[in-house]
Order: structure tokens, then C-alpha cells, then sequence
């Protein structure tokens, strides 16, 4: 499928999308309309529909489009200080991202795009983010080798993504060190080898 580009460019684009977050967390998934995305848009409604033909590719355009830049792995040099700064900049992104990523959740299961686009673009990319910080402890001695870093990688977004956007729950720092050093860590550490 052929991209038409937007007159504006690049600017104008990141203007439009924004313009769906805003929406989609005023109207919900199933009411966003692209006359409503238009108006806040202030574009054209066939500028919309020539780009992005139908709601959920507009929508999938949006989700990507926000969270296409995730946190780099951080390198502290130790495996507390990396989880941390992980989990800090988790923090960031459920500020900014939280009531969306929690409105399209259950759209996945009805919209194979969105989910691709949910698995592929934020899950994944982030997966690895954590995965890249475990091969690292693992290679300092931080790290026992039998830890479940597939699992274990989802336990400190999970928590915190449950008290922010299920419980309605206060999510800060303090709550992220709690959950990096009372069950990251010594599930990380559990079976290890005293070296």
C-alpha cells in the first residue's frame, strides 16, 4: 500500500496523531470517529481518509507513532541500577501513555492489527530493552542461571501497569524501587550460586 504523504510533512503528521491520542482518551475506541480526529486536527476529513483509509489504521498509526521510541537499555553497571532506571522510565511512559495503552487493550483481541502493531511495536521492543539488561547481569554474576527471565522481565510492568490503570492506584518511584528490590531481585537472584 502506497503512503500518501501529508501536506506538512512530518510536523503536520505528528500533529494528526496526536490529535487521535487525544480522542481515543475523551471518547474510547469504539466512538473515536475521524470526523472527530479531523476537527481536533483542524484537517480535512479526505486528508485523514487518503492517509489512513479506515479508523483502526489511523488508530494503529497513532499507537505506533507514540510509543516508536522506547528507552534505551540502560548500562549502570549493575543490575538494581538498570532495573530502576527501567522501571523510571515506565513510569514516564504511563504517564503519558497509560489510559491509551489501557483503552486499546481489550480492542486487540477484536482488531488484529492494533494487536500486531501492540505486540510488535511496545511489548516486544521493550521485552528486549529488559532482556538485553538480564544478559548483562547474567554475564556480571548478578543473575541466577536458572531465573525465568521470560517471565520475570513482565513482572515489574505488570505491577505497575495493574496499580495505575486496573487499581486507579498511585504508581511513583518509591512503588518501582519496592517492586525492583521485594521481587525483581530476588527472583533474579533465587538459585543463584554464591560466587
Amino acid at each position: 500500500m502506497s503512503v500518501t504523504p501529508l501536506r506538512g510533512g512530518a510536523a503536520r503528521e505528528a500533529e494528526l496523531l496526536g490529535a487521535v491520542l487525544d480522542v481515543l482518551r475523551e471518547s474510547g475506541y469504539d466512538r473515536l470517529t475521524v470526523d472527530a480526529v479531523a476537527a481536533r486536527a483542524k484537517a480535512g476529513r479526505q486528508t485523514v481518509y487518503r492517509r489512513w483509509p479506515t479508523k483502526a489504521d489511523l488508530v494503529v498509526a497513532a499507537f505506533v507513532k507514540a510509543v516508536s521510541a522506547p528507552p534505551s537499555a540502560p548500562d549502570t553497571g549493575e543490575l538494581r541500577g538498570d532495573l530502576l532506571a527501567l522501571m523510571e522510565s515506565l513510569l514516564d511512559e504511563l504517564i503519558r501513555l497509560g489510559d491509551v495503552i489501557a483503552g486499546l487493550v481489550g480492542e486487540t483481541r477484536h482488531n488484529p492489527e492494533l494487536a500486531v502493531a501492540m505486540e510488535h511495536h511496545y511489548v516486544a521492543a521493550r521485552r528486549r530493552i529488559v532482556l538485553a539488561v538480564f544478559e548483562r547481569a547474567w554475564e556480571r554474576g548478578e543473575l541466577s542461571s536458572s531465573a525465568d527471565t521470560d517471565l520475570l522481565w513482565e513482572v515489574g510492568p505488570a505491577t505497575l501497569f495493574f496499580r495505575a490503570v486496573a487499581s486507579g492506584e498511585a504508581v511513583n518511584s518509591e512503588l518501582a524501587r519496592r517492586i525492583v528490590d521485594h521481587v525483581v531481585l530476588p527472583l533474579a537472584a533465587a538459585g543463584r550460586q554464591p560466587g
